[in-house]
């Protein structure tokens, strides 16, 4: 059974930023209850990464976070705010201001990584450097699942201190997980079923962070 999808739109004290907030109707889940929000990186005037044939980062950010999103929603119940569900840009500050007004309970912040040398890849996770133990945790639970997602050699789950990782009042990670600027990784990142497989373990990272089971 499909579930319900509601949206709901808040005003910001930085400026009126519209704010999708996704609920799974009257059918309860797992994390029934859990406020986490999405934060796909880069878009709009800021593409991010640029793989070898112009493959944009902010757009494979964009549909990992949106299955991702419809994951947490569909298969657990979350209620998920998307900082952008298109390709636009939005500050740090306010992606930071969205979560934190709305009281997440968790942020999630989608990137793909980039190198001037073309043969590196590779799989990584970062936490706030002076994160808690749940920040910690949520990494280490979805960088494994990563990790079985993409069978990249693992470059580690680190810290950093990222804006977005320093500034959220909840536990929140930042994925790294894989390069677009390896010419193999790019061209699997232009196909929806592995970029679908990414999102849906991340959810699953998720899930076991929080002790639940997963579709």
């Amino acid at each position: 059974m499909k579930h319900r999808i509601r949206t709901a739109v808040w005003s910001l004290a930085v400026g009126v930023v519209a704010v999708l907030a996704f609920s799974a109707g009257a059918l309860a889940g797992p994390l029934t209850g859990v406020k986490i929000t999405v934060d796909p990186g880069h878009g709009g005037s800021d593409p991010g990464a640029i793989g070898p044939t112009g493959l944009r980062e902010a757009d494979v950010n964009l549909r990992v976070g949106t299955v991702l999103r419809n994951c947490l929603v569909e298969y657990g119940g979350a209620t998920v705010q998307m900082t952008r569900t298109s390709d636009v840009y939005v500050s740090l500050a306010d992606r930071v201001n969205m979560a934190n007004s709305w009281g997440a309970h968790r942020f999630i912040s989608v990137h793909h990584n980039s190198s001037s040398d073309p043969t590196v890849n590779g799989t990584e996770t970062y936490a706030y450097t002076y994160g808690s133990s749940l920040s910690f945790d949520l990494r280490n639970k979805v960088h494994a699942q990563l990790l079985a997602w993409g069978g990249l050699p693992d470059r580690g789950a680190r810290t950093a201190n990222f804006y977005v990782l320093r500034y959220t009042n909840m536990p929140a990670i930042l994925t790294e997980a894989s390069f677009i600027s390896n010419p193999y990784e790019e061209a699997r990142l232009r196909d929806a079923g592995y970029t679908w497989r990414e999102g849906y373990y991340i959810y699953k990272g998720i899930a076991d962070h929080f002790g639940v089971p997963y579709q």
